[in-house]
């Protein structure tokens, strides 16, 4: 595909002894004075760490590390290093409660998931969500007006946010808002002598020549772990022409179960350097970049995330030292060639994997076969660059298919056979075939435009329109659509984007109540709200995800169940089985009163302005989903019960 690379960061390297380990050529850039940061958690005792930086997440890579807290909240967050609070946020997802500390050095410091903040900071926050009347809050206070010294606890931990657990999300930025790798500051609390892990290995042809065992297709390994500690794979892998590898591989860390990503992965082939990789530092506005470094069809169908081991059309991290062809091999003849690929963590543990390519002749020649092609299992893909046409076959006829393009017809025969299919190759940036026949069968391929990045630019259908961003895509997209009733399906949930993109779609069926009707995205039986607007019998929506919307109502109101509706305190559970909540409101005689909401459970509770002043009078909950139903709930609140005392029972 075409390739647009910015630089948009310079590594560096440090700790002594780690520049042989690791991307020799890079400048040094960075410096880690030790000692300038305490730990933020027990400091001074054994910790363990339940993430790291660069670890592939949904949508990201993590940006820092993942504290563990005993499994438990409550725990003395203390600040790493002097400094002043310069934003402080209240949110449902994300890092839930969360402090940012600048520090005299330029640095910043994150601390995420918290349970409370300490005071002043505390009364601050509630007065200024009082004050907006609302619980989601991000405030920038001025400079110096709540200051901490290093050491002095600033919070309690908590699993507030999109927190699974427990722990404390804990960050170091430099002036620029890059995330940098905290363990390289000299952390004694966290030890490590235990190498990285290689779990998948995935090879791929990347252009319309290139084969694998005589296939146009990816195929997976599983590495052997020998005694030595090194890894091998235990069959020749067969190839030609330009290939690219994907990797599973974890560091793991001493005494923890827990898989972290790596920090480093370097591939030579015959001894000569191909690939390097380092995730030292990276930009917190790229991090949605991270899903064009996967195999992002891969992890959408299994959850599995291949870290893509070479540089991807429309990168725009300056996290590699390549090759002349971006860290891909080249296999142009027939004779062994050995691959070695060298995986090290922040420790500069490593684990080292070793294979054997064999070359292929570049041009093998098809068996021959008197087929008959099958014309139910005519199945169209669309790899990288190239169209892929698969169909069954029977032993009785020579077959070749006819390919449509704007009333042109192409005759193929086929370029290889795979699993008893004829397989046809197509490199679509030469045509786009709108169908194909094969026999007395013609089938829809469904491609209907070439969106080029850094251009925004529109495709208009009958019934549906897409308008891309100038950032929507990573890099040239095969535009493909077909809607289906009230359906609508654009490429395949596979395809990541960089950025939204804006989609019209007028269903076949307009619905009786468009008030409550919103579009959905279908995964698997799943349906995910994404909202959209009408305008007369179409609705516009945006979406950051291909794959296949659906419009549908949501007529059904939110429940809401209180568990205590006291003078002291409000407490419940809130919730939306289809669109999901999308605000609330409680009122105590009329006055708003701040509901702390944990979105992972539902649960809300009160938080009074003035704890001494005891709620009066009459409680009104609204909650309101995203497609607009309400609930509303009034009820008097009431004296907390007097506990009465246990009285033992005298024996007879």
């Amino acid at each position: 595909m075409h390739y647009h690379f910015r630089a948009m960061v310079r590594i560096g390297l440090l700790l002594s002894g780690f520049m042989g380990l690791c991307l020799t050529s890079f400048a040094q850039t960075q410096t880690y004075p030790k000692g300038y940061y305490q730990f933020p958690i027990r400091p001074g005792l054994a910790n363990s760490l339940a993430g790291g930086l660069g670890d592939l997440r949904s949508n990201h890579f993590h940006a820092g590390l993942d504290i563990r807290t005993e499994q438990r909240e409550g725990l003395n967050v203390y600040a790493a290093a002097e400094g002043y609070v310069y934003k402080v946020a209240v949110q449902r997802s994300g890092y839930g409660n969360v402090i940012y500390l600048r520090h005299p050095n330029g640095q910043t410091t994150v601390y995420g998931h918290l349970l409370k903040f300490s005071d002043p900071l505390a009364t601050y926050v509630r007065e200024e969500q009082y004050k907006k009347q609302t619980f989601e809050i991000d405030l920038f206070p001025e400079a110096g007006k709540f200051s901490f010294k290093k050491g002095e606890i600033i919070a309690l931990s908590g699993n507030t946010g999109g927190s699974a657990g427990p722990h404390l999300h804990f960050e170091i930025r430099d002036s620029k808002d890059n995330f940098l790798n905290p363990l390289y500051f000299g952390f004694n609390e966290i030890k490590d002598v235990t190498p990285p892990k290689f779990v998948n290995l995935a090879i791929r042809p990347l252009d319309i020549n290139g084969r694998l065992n005589g296939q146009f297709g990816r195929k997976v390994y599983s590495p052997v772990k020998l005694k030595d500690g090194s890894y091998r794979l235990a069959d020749t892998v067969s190839a030609t022409g330009i290939l690219g590898i994907d990797m599973v591989a974890h560091d793991q860390m001493t005494g923890t179960g827990f898989r972290y990503g790596l920090q480093c992965i370097e591939i030579k082939m015959d001894g000569n350097e191909v690939f390097s990789y380092n995730i030292e530092i990276f930009p917190n506005t790229a991090t949605r970049d991270y899903n064009n470094l996967i195999d992002y069809e891969t992890e959408q169908k299994t959850g599995q995330r291949y870290l893509k081991c070479y540089v991807p059309d429309g990168n725009n991290f300056n996290l590699y030292k390549t090759n002349a062809i971006n860290g891909k091999l080249n296999i142009t003849d027939t004779l062994l060639h050995e691959v070695r690929i060298k995986i090290t963590d922040s420790y500069e543990n490593a684990s080292e994997l070793v294979f054997v390519i064999k070359g292929e002749p570049q041009n093998p020649p098809l068996p021959v076969y008197d087929v008959e092609i099958n014309p139910e299992y005519i199945q169209t893909d669309v790899q990288e660059n190239t169209l892929v046409i698969k169909a069954k076959y029977y032993r009785s006829a020579i077959p070749f298919a006819t390919l449509y393009s704007n009333g042109k017809e192409v005759k193929k025969e086929p370029d290889l056979y795979a699993d008893e299919s004829a397989v046809f190759l197509t490199d679509l940036r030469k045509y786009m075939p709108d169908s194909v026949k094969i026999g007395k069968t013609t089938v829809k391929t469904f491609l209907r435009s070439q969106i080029f990045p850094a251009v925004a630019s529109s495709y208009k259908a009958d019934k549906w329109s897409v308008d891309f961003r100038n950032t929507s895509i990573f890099d040239t997209l095969f535009l493909t659509g077909q809607q289906n009733f009230n359906a609508l399906t654009i490429n395949n949930r596979g395809t990541a984007l960089k950025d939204y993109i804006s989609v019209s779609f007028k269903p076949e069926t307009v619905p009786e109540n468009k008030e409550r009707t919103r579009v959905y995205r279908y995964i698997d039986g799943y349906y995910r709200f994404l909202g959209g607007a009408w305008a007369d019998d179409e609705i516009k929506f945006e979406t950051r995800e291909l794959g296949t919307f659906v419009i549908q109502a949501d007529t059904v109101p939110p429940k809401i169940r209180l568990v205590e509706h006291s003078k002291e305190r409000i407490r419940g559970f809130i919730g939306d089985a289809t669109s999901g909540v999308d605000h609330y409101k409680a009122l105590v005689n009329g006055e708003w009163v701040l509901m702390n909401f944990d979105s992972k459970k539902g649960y809300i509770w009160s938080e009074k302005m003035d704890p001494t002043v005891p709620f009066e009078g009459e409680l009104t909950l609204e909650v309101t989903d995203r497609a607009g139903n309400s609930t509303i709930l009034q009820t008097e609140l009431k004296d907390l019960p007097v506990a009465r005392k246990k009285t033992k029972k005298r024996k007879k």
